[in-house]
Formats: C-alpha cells, sequence, structure tokens
C-alpha cells in the first residue's frame, strides 16, 4: 500500500469468486494508519473479492474524486471530510458517516472489529441497490476496457484479442479498437478480405470529421465502416495501409470515436488497444475507457520504464492519476511463477498473471495466439473480474442497453 497525495488505492482481489459483484466504495478518513490497516486488511481477506476501496485522507483529492463522471456504491468517511462534499453533491450516491455507530441508518461505528466493520460495509453496499447502477452504465453505452503499457513487446494485442475471443465465444458483441501506429493486430488477418476494407476507417473519421464541422447532432451508422473477424469473434476496423491516418487521430477524435462505439447500441463490450508509451491515443484511452488493463512484464528494464511513466503521469495531473489506479489492473504476462524483480512503487500490487506460452516464440502461425487453453484460463479470470455479474454465467441479472 501506499500514500499518494493523500490518497490509497487498492485493487480487486484477483480470482477467487469473481463472478459475483464487486462493489466499489470511496472512503475518506482523516488518519492514514487507520486507511492503510484496513485496506491491507481488505486485500488479505474474504472481502477483497467483493469491495474495492479508493481511500483518501485530504478533503482535496476526496472532492477532486468525487466530481469525476464516476460514481461509487457507497461514500463512507469522517464528518470532516464528507461535510463539503455533502453540501456541494447533495449526497448524489449512498453514504455513511463513520461515528459511533448510534444512528444505523446514516453511521457507521468507526472502531469496531473489521470483520463487523466491512461486514456493514458491504450490506450497505447491496442494500442501497448498485446493480440498479450497473443496469444504468449499460444504458449509457458498452463497457470499455483499454490495455496499456509503458514498453512495446509486452504482449499487450495478444492479450487484448484474446480476451475478445473470449467475450465474443460466451455470446456477447464485442468490438476490438487497435490504435497503434503500426497495428500488430495485422497479424490476426482475416480470409477473404478486400483491399478496400482497409479505407473504412478513414472513411469513418473523415465522416466524423465532417459532421463535427457542420455541428450535426445526427448518428453516424456503423454498419458500413465495421468488419466482422470470425476467429476473433468480434468486429473491427480492418487495419489501415496509411499510418498517418492513425497518427493524425487527436485525443478529442478517439474519445469521439469511442464514444460512438459504445453508445452505438451494437455492442457489449469495446476493448481498446493503443501504442505503448504516451501519446494523445494513449491519453485518450485512459481517460475514456472504464477500465484499463495494464500490461507487465518481470524485466528490470520494463518494470523500471513502467514505474518512470506512472510518476510522470503522477506528478503531470495528480487528480487524474487518482482515477486511473482507480481503474487499473496491473498483470504480469509472461508469467513463470514468480516475480525475479521488484514492483514499482507506483504498483501496489500484481492483479493477476499471465503465462508464459513457450511454443508462441517460434510459432509463424497467427492461430496459435487464439487457441493455447492455459493462456485462455488466464483470460477468462480477468474477464470475469472485469465484467462480474455481467458476465455470462454469472448470477446477476445482465441489463444493456
Amino acid at each position: 500500500m501506499r500514500l499518494l497525495n493523500g490518497a490509497f488505492f487498492h485493487a480487486e482481489k484477483w480470482g477467487m469468486k469473481s463472478l459475483m459483484l464487486t462493489y466499489k466504495v470511496v472512503l475518506a478518513v482523516k488518519e492514514p494508519q487507520y486507511l492503510e490497516a484496513l485496506l491491507h486488511y481488505v486485500h488479505a481477506s474474504e472481502f477483497g473479492d467483493r469491495l474495492r476501496i479508493i481511500g483518501f485522507t485530504r478533503t482535496e483529492s476526496f472532492l477532486e474524486y468525487m466530481s469525476g463522471d464516476e460514481r461509487p456504491d457507497l461514500v463512507v468517511g469522517d464528518g470532516e471530510l464528507l461535510e463539503p462534499w455533502l453540501r456541494n453533491e447533495e449526497a448524489a450516491c449512498p453514504w455513511k458517516r463513520l461515528g459511533s455507530g448510534g444512528d444505523p441508518a446514516a453511521e457507521l461505528a468507526k472502531y469496531q472489529p473489521l470483520p463487523e466493520l466491512l461486514g456493514a460495509v458491504l450490506q450497505a453496499c447491496q442494500k442501497d441497490g448498485s446493480r440498479a447502477r450497473i443496469a444504468e452504465q449499460r444504458g449509457e453505452g458498452a463497457l470499455t476496457i483499454g490495455f496499456v503499457s509503458a514498453v512495446g513487446g509486452s504482449g499487450k494485442t495478444t492479450a487484448a484479442v484474446n480476451m475478445a475471443k473470449q467475450l465474443g465465444g460466451m455470446g456477447l458483441s464485442v468490438f476490438y479498437l487497435n490504435l497503434e501506429a503500426l497495428n500488430s493486430s495485422a497479424v490476426f488477418s482475416r480470409q477473404n478480405r478486400k483491399a478496400e476494407d482497409a479505407q473504412r476507417l478513414p472513411q469513418l473519421l473523415y465522416e466524423m470529421k465532417a459532421a463535427a464541422e457542420m455541428k450535426s447532432s445526427e448518428a453516424i451508422p456503423l454498419e458500413s465502416f465495421v468488419v466482422s473477424h470470425p476467429a476473433m469473434k468480434c468486429d473491427w476496423f480492418e487495419p489501415v495501409h496509411n499510418r498517418n491516418e492513425i497518427l493524425q487521430l487527436g485525443k478529442a477524435d478517439v474519445l469521439r470515436l469511442m464514444d460512438m462505439l459504445s453508445r452505438s447500441g451494437s455492442y457489449d463490450v469495446v476493448i481498446v488497444d493503443t501504442d505503448s508509451g504516451l501519446n494523445e491515443r494513449t491519453a485518450a484511452v485512459m481517460e475514456g475507457c472504464r477500465h484499463l488493463v495494464w500490461i507487465l512484464l518481470d524485466d528490470l528494464i520494463h518494470m523500471f520504464k513502467s514505474g518512470q511513466q506512472l510518476s510522470y503521469l503522477e506528478r503531470g495531473n495528480p487528480g487524474n492519476f487518482a482515477e486511473w489506479c482507480a481503474k487499473s489492473r496491473f498483470i504480469v504476462n509472461r508469467f513463470v511463477g514468480e516475480l525475479a524483480n521488484p514492483l514499482p512503487e507506483a504498483i501496489p500490487n500484481i492483479d493477476g498473471v499471465l503465462p508464459y506460452i513457450p511454443s508462441w516464440k517460434q510459432s509463424s502461425n497467427e492461430e496459435l495466439l487464439l487457441s493455447s487453453p492455459i493462456f485462455q484460463r488466464d483470460i477468462l479470470k480477468l474477464c470475469r473480474e472485469l465484467l462480474g455479474d455481467d458476465l455470462p454465467g454469472g448470477s446477476g441479472v445482465r441489463a444493456y442497453g
């Protein structure tokens, strides 16, 4: 655990009962020691797969986070930190004050055994109907998942396309969007593709620009621009031949494109894959996606560069960094059993692993990259964590827009 600008970050515990709904809780308390002890307990306990806690010890950081677009299932905190938010936001989401626990409708006893406190928090989340929030979110558009990495060659694209295949095979409608300047997903070529298919994305981008200049509010139909990829079990844009078509995309362009795909009503999940490192497209993915999957390698230089990139993001925009951390999962790819290198300070813990597949190293058949049972098994774990009860076979009611 780490204190960062008055905020502690805690990612969801990997695996276990991941088909159960995970609740997001914001905890605002004055004492860092109290918050750190609670987060350590959550991570090691049975509550780790049910609660994702985002903690703050400073009023300014707490208010900045709560002014964002996303709303947690529950806010819990000291009255001193809650009062400014309650005055400004008029209790836009359920909340509980930490106190003596005299009024169970409004308070939770701050000093009580942690299992009892967290049980009360979980009960409050369930009682206040966060499943309705999931349904509401689906009405706003598809679930967006961004794959990012600080260093190239980490296997980010292979993980992303395998997730698309896994979710598509479960019956979800998936769109895979690749924003790399050199589109590595082009190795997964479609059969019977046509040369003109590579112009579909540039044509759509042109129509989007024209609509923006004319200030048109009419939706652009996507059907004539997307193609189906049977092997990946998803839709995508055929990779473009001219990389300048991608390099010219700014942050606003990418945000509009992702929003169009998400709100089209055609997809349950949009998976976005972008360049390693930092650029305008990566910035859009980090801001616009509901979940971020950071792909790491257990390599000294890779870990160093990942730490440097995260530290740069933290210094450049501490407020947004808190939000990015809250929606991030850190996944070690090509894992061989135990970590040989220390994690960067900015990464509190690893949320999952993807296995090393030796046969891929000398393979010239791209289909093998989509057909490893071991790799698919661990991709499924990640899918369950990200989608929870919305995953087919889960225990909840699915509600899509």
